[in-house]
């Protein structure tokens, strides 16, 4: 026992040794504690000034710095006041702690994971080389051990070393990523749109004004030099968090507020145009709001200027976030004064186009309006078209709505959606000509949330008009502003992702001069050739770089043989008289399709094959028509769209556990994909068959993985959304082809799969339609 006993002292005493060693004196912690906040102090600085020195001028720079240092000092020193009652570390280092926790968890906005990175890297190392060259420095005129020496050489080692490669990574734009196969141009090319480059320059010659309230302090475009004066509008019911110290902020530094907000906006036109022009508005998105957006539309608007369009990019800086803001967020539930304002200016315009003393008197279109907004501006374009056909705003009576404009377009820019819902829901949107464009490395709106609104459009029968997207890879969300560039925000949140995977800027802004061109020539002067660029790209692959796009489109002449939303019987279809039927699938089931930040698009069906599961037996997906359903259809094209799944293929059994390791499918890699392909059959009433290949029109392309941060796990979201592509099929063309098939005693619709052994494909909107290019 006694033996025992000593054994135990004599481990306990090395134990305590150890501990002597490991744990600093007090003086260590507190040279850690100043290393910390030095460390801090000076990482809020640069990041502040990357956000705000530029915009806001010095004084207002160091007035904002020493209202944020105060702030988060007091926060730290009242969590230094509570550590204090169950911790005996000095209070320097208990404060340190918590200015760099209160400072990054209310100045800055990042993405949780980076955010505790940021945190170690700023507390962990700084606290390691301070609080080693402090204890170095205190035993260096006294006697200390060899353990002590080694010890502290190597705290300081670790410490020097985090810090030089947390800086390393930190200010690096990241690693080249492997150039993707676009399988899209390895199937049979449609004929080049034999048109004018939309993205080129027209005949006339662009004139420039500006209008505004005349009374602006901070920008004399919209004060002592703007051409027009304008008065201003009462947005206070709809702009409910303008209020508080914030709010009070917000209405010193623009020397306005709520109810006076004004009427601004930079102008492009064609000064030897003869008679009237159309008339497109253009709204930026949220960005600094010192930071001017508006003028970072001028491609666009000289552009389409010289085309003979009047372009007015508005200003609605005074709704972004400002550095008067205390909590760095900026407003909730705008966007619907964003959309709310777009249709007063047009109420200016209304008005300007019957002024014989205004320049623009009888010079305007007003049956051929359109609108585009970027970021929130997108989503202000739904709320616009919304608004437009409403009495009342929906969430108060008492702002009377009396607009009623004949907007013939609208076009979204990486677009939010839903961050403000009118009545408490999404915007419900109804025979509108839309167009929505998204990049698939967009480091702030990460998820192509335009793709929601586009879903909900609805046509009714009479209506002729189309609804279209594009999603570009390698294209960001700044890129499409030339002020905003390529850095989709500013330190510290941007320094987490991959910069060197963008696409030029000159190219981003050329895609966006094709397709925003095309779509004002097609819908406000009628200029249809340019419409089969919106159901495929490789119609204008002439003038477009060369990238991955995915196209989305829906004619509101469409002929629906299965939508997926009617009901829950998977063996029913959209058309009357047609049904669905299945054979040797490992998967199929009807779901409620989700975007990343869960926006919802549609319901589709999800159907898998496995070749080894079903004995190399070939599945099929059939849509069985019966002899009544009564087609005409010459000069229509089978159409639908298709996106891969990353579902598994194989099919788990009765009984068996999901994640059973005999049923897990190996993971391939980007390289390792292969796009997937398979065969269609048209089937009818007399029994003849055609078939042909999907590869015909193009192969499936994967699913595009952004890869968009420096390393996986500082993403917080999935990697890759399942983005639909649209697939066609002339039928005339293959009526031309194989004679003896009757189309329009059509018996049946079979997709075999059996060219890929292995898939899951998201299938939607399988439908009939006429369209005006095909493949050669």
């Amino acid at each position: 026992m006694n033996e025992n006993t000593s054994i135990w002292k004599k481990l306990k005493t090395s134990l305590l040794r150890i501990q002597n060693a490991l744990t600093p004196n007090r003086s260590a912690l507190k040279a850690s504690g100043f290393g910390i906040l030095i460390s801090s102090v000076l990482f809020f600085i640069l990041v502040s000034a990357d956000k705000f020195l530029p915009s806001i001028g010095f004084g207002n720079f160091i007035l904002f710095l020493l209202a944020s240092f105060l702030v988060s000092y007091l926060a730290g020193c009242l969590m230094s006041w509570l550590a204090g009652l169950i911790g005996k570390t000095p209070p320097n280092f208990r404060r340190a702690i918590g200015f760099v926790l209160f400072f990054f968890f209310y100045f800055i906005l990042l993405t949780s994971t980076f955010r505790w990175v940021l945190i170690v890297f700023l507390v962990v190392f700084p606290a390691l080389t301070f609080g080693a060259l402090f204890y170095w420095k205190s035993k260096a005129q006294t006697s200390w051990s060899s353990r002590q020496k080694v010890f502290t050489g190597v705290t300081l080692f670790i410490g020097i070393l985090g810090l030089g490669i947390g800086g390393y990574y930190y200010f690096n734009g990241g690693s080249s990523q492997p150039a993707l196969k676009n399988y899209k141009m390895s199937g049979k090319l449609p004929a080049p749109i034999e048109a004018v480059n939309p993205a080129l320059p027209g005949q006339y010659k662009v004139g420039f004004l500006s209008y505004g309230s005349g009374k602006d302090t901070r920008r004399s475009i919209y004060g002592k030099d703007a051409r027009i004066i304008t008065p201003s509008v009462d947005g206070s019911l709809l702009l409910k968090s303008w209020n508080g110290i914030s709010g009070k902020l917000r209405t010193h530094y623009f020397g306005f507020d709520k109810s006076q907000l004004p009427l601004n906006a930079m102008v492009w036109y064609p000064e030897n145009f003869k008679g009237q022009a159309p008339l497109v508005l253009i709204v930026h998105g949220n960005h600094l709001a010192q930071d001017w957006s508006e003028e970072g539309y001028d491609y666009l608007g000289k552009l389409l200027a010289s085309k003979g369009y009047i372009v007015a990019s508005v200003d609605e800086n005074f709704l972004n976030t400002s550095f008067t803001d205390l909590d760095q967020k900026g407003f909730k539930d705008e966007n619907g004064a964003r959309g709310w304002l777009m249709l007063k200016h047009l109420q200016l315009w209304r008005k300007w186009n019957k002024d014989p003393s205004n320049p623009f008197f009888n010079r305007i279109n007003m049956d051929q309006i359109a609108l585009i907004g970027h970021s929130r501006g997108g989503e202000a374009m739904s709320h616009a078209a919304l608004f437009n056909k409403l009495p009342y705003f929906p969430d108060n009576a008492n702002e009377v709505f009396d607009f009623n404009f004949n907007i013939k377009a609208y076009i979204a820019i990486a677009p939010v959606d839903g961050q403000y819902q009118p009545a408490s829901i999404l915007a419900p949107l109804e025979d509108i000509n839309y167009f929505v464009i998204q990049g698939a490395h967009d480091m702030d709106m990460q998820s192509y949330g335009g793709l929601a609104t586009y879903k909900r459009i609805q046509y009714s029968p009479g209506y002729q008009g189309f609804k279209a997207g594009l999603y570009v890879n390698q294209a960001n969300h700044g890129q499409f502003n030339t002020s905003w560039g390529k850095y989709d925000s500013s330190s510290p949140y941007i320094n987490q992702f991959n910069m060197t995977n963008l696409m030029p800027e000159d190219e981003q802004q050329q895609i966006a001069k094709v397709y925003i061109s095309a779509f004002l020539d097609v819908n406000l002067k009628g200029e249809t050739i340019y419409k089969p660029l919106f159901t495929d790209y490789r119609f204008g692959r002439k003038w477009l770089p060369n990238h991955i796009y995915f196209n989305q489109f829906e004619d509101s002449q469409t002929t629906f043989v299965a939508r997926y939303e009617e009901d829950l019987n998977l063996s029913t279809a959209t058309l009357p008289g047609v049904s669905i039927s299945t054979e040797n699938l490992s998967l199929w089931k009807e779901s409620q399709q989700k975007l990343m930040w869960d926006g919802l698009m549609s319901r589709a069906v999800i159907v898998g094959w496995n070749h080894k599961e079903t004995a190399n037996k070939t599945g099929r997906y059939t849509f069985n028509f019966n002899e009544s359903t009564g087609l005409d259809l010459k000069g229509k094209a089978l159409a639908f769209n298709l996106a891969e799944s990353d579902e598994s293929s194989l099919a788990p059994k009765k009984g068996q556990k999901k994640n059973d390791d005999k049923k897990e499918e190996p993971a391939k890699t980007d390289q390792q994909k292969k796009a997937i392909d398979f065969s269609i059959i048209l089937t009818d009433q007399k029994g003849t068959q055609v078939r042909f290949l999907l590869s015909d029109c193009a192969p499936l392309q994967p699913q595009l993985k952004k890869n968009i941060t420096k390393f996986a796990f500082f993403n917080d979201y999935v990697n890759a959304e399942a983005i639909p592509d649209y697939f066609y099929f002339d039928l005339d063309t293959l009526q031309k082809k194989y004679p003896a098939l009757d189309l329009n005693g059509l018996k049946s619709i079979s997709f075999i799969f059996d060219k890929t052994p292995e898939g899951v494909i998201i299938l939607d909107d399988v439908s009939f339609v006429k369209l005006s290019g095909s493949l050669n």
